[in-house]
């Protein structure tokens, strides 16, 4: 059976039996989704061959084949999964161990590459949301009114804007990232008695900081909640019902858990978790910048919560310290 799924690119699903169905995706051939899709070639390409990425190699489906000539990827696909998203909103169950999990494997992505490990094919980039200060806003998403908009809003507040910069210039090129972190490029699937996690779509993967990884996820965190609010109603307050599992404080310990775990795994000594903090912050707002920003190029105007997702994202770039404390009821302090 052969199952095909709308998205910006061609997927098909075939299903042949358990253990050895594909997944097979095809980009188009403009410049830009020529880059990605080396992107994810060139990802794998480390998990099979070099040595320090050898525990990551089991954390993300097997590639079995490539077309380079026609854009095609071909991985082994993996039954009964679930992304991280679809499994939340299924059971309303923010599990801390799934939570500890995703720590282990960012953990396993960040890592340096050795001397000899060849990463000349990646091409060092910034996100697109810290290079707002060199393009006008048009030249973004070109033809989409709204998205033209609310990038112009962003780059006349000049705290936001400075803001932006001061992250790109503070950039790290040091460690492999995925560069694409949120809840659906994890997929969650049951394996007797407990839940496996993979993480999927790695045409951003990239060598770069490895905060704006971490910021991914706290923002998928937060956009879940924020997006969650009725539109129609913008100054209320109040989630309606069926979202108010995903009430910021009901979702806290699973970010808490993910946290620690993280820091714990990638050894960060206390005097600087204050670093940590301040600068995961600053980019989880860059990040929910980034997210309202692309999800407006696909509406004809801009609805109240993206709004919402920008005051918010200003907020916590005037204050991440205090926005740690509210958001996540996490306190950090400066060691003397």
């Amino acid at each position: 059976m052969v199952i095909p799924a709308n998205t910006r690119n061609t997927i098909l699903k075939i299903m042949i039996g358990n253990d050895n169905s594909l997944f097979v995706k095809q980009m188009e051939k403009d410049p830009v989704s020529v880059s990605q899709f080396q992107r994810e070639i060139n990802a794998y390409a480390l998990f099979k061959n070099n040595a320090e990425f050898a525990t990551l190699a089991h954390r993300v489906p097997d590639m079995l084949d490539y077309d380079d000539a026609n854009n095609i990827l071909i991985t082994k696909l993996l039954p009964d999964a679930k992304n991280l998203s679809e499994y939340y909103m299924l059971t309303k169950n923010f599990d801390l161990n799934l939570a500890r999990e995703q720590a282990h494997i960012l953990s396993a992505c960040h890592v340096i590459p050795d001397a000899k490990t060849d990463i000349s094919r990646f091409p060092k980039m910034l996100p697109w949301v810290l290079r707002l200060h060199q393009f006008k806003a048009s030249e973004f998403f070109v033809g989409n009114q709204a998205s033209t908009e609310i990038i112009q809003l962003i780059k006349d507040n000049s705290i936001l804007q400075n803001a932006l910069i001061d992250l790109a210039n503070s950039w790290q090129y040091t460690h492999l990232i995925h560069g694409d972190i949120k809840w659906i490029n994890f997929l969650v699937t049951p394996n007797n008695n407990e839940l496996i996690q993979k993480l999927i779509d790695w045409e951003l993967a990239d060598i770069g900081d490895p905060l704006w990884d971490v910021a991914g996820l706290l923002q998928s965190y937060i956009s879940i909640w924020v997006l969650g609010f009725d539109n129609a109603n913008p100054h209320s307050n109040i989630l309606p019902d069926y979202m108010k599992p995903f009430d910021m404080r009901q979702l806290q310990p699973s970010a808490q858990a993910f946290l620690k775990e993280y820091m714990t795994l990638q050894n960060y000594p206390a005097e600087q978790h204050h670093y940590f903090y301040d600068k995961v912050m600053r980019l989880t707002a860059a990040r929910i910048i980034q997210t309202s920003v692309e999800a407006t190029t696909f509406n004809s105007k801009i609805e109240a919560n993206y709004m919402r997702c920008i005051q918010l994202a200003f907020n916590i770039m005037k204050d991440p310290m205090v926005a740690l404390d509210e958001l996540f009821n996490i306190k950090s302090f400066h060691h003397v």
